[in-house]
């Protein structure tokens, strides 16, 4: 995950005027970590879906969780063609049309890592309920 979250992170910072010195048009390469690091998270996403299916499919933070991730993959997509993508654009332009998309892209995938972390532990509630006592 930190693949195509931590490439995304830097795009959506840098657009959004962190280290406003680093050019942003040379940034366009990190979409292909970022594409790659996806395959590598649907792959063993699905190993591990099929290796434990009921801890994941009777979870509603796993349902959580993919919502995020696809609301962040179609703004990554969204950001790729129509910021990146354009090469007629200025650095402005490009910051300009890039900017609330690179909200919604942080905001995505920090639903996405969180929920991911929070699944253990919502997965324990659902299996064996509240502790006893505690």
């Amino acid at each position: 995950m930190s693949l195509v979250v931590g490439a995304n992170a830097v795009v959506d910072l840098r657009i959004l005027g962190v280290a406003s010195d680093i050019p942003l048009q040379p940034l366009k390469r990190l979409f292909a970590i970022m594409w790659t690091g996806l395959a590598i998270n649907v792959t063993t996403g699905l190993l591990l879906l099929t290796a434990y299916p009921t801890k994941a499919l009777t979870n509603p933070d796993f349902y959580v969780k993919l919502s995020f991730i696809a609301l962040a993959v179609y703004t990554m997509y969204l950001m790729n063609t129509r910021v990146f993508g354009d090469t007629s654009l200025s650095e402005a332009a490009m910051i300009a049309k890039g900017k609330v998309m690179a909200r919604w892209s942080l905001i995505f995938w920090l639903g996405a890592v969180g929920a991911g972390r929070l699944l253990s532990e919502t997965s324990r509630y659902f299996f064996y309920g509240h502790p006893a006592g505690g």
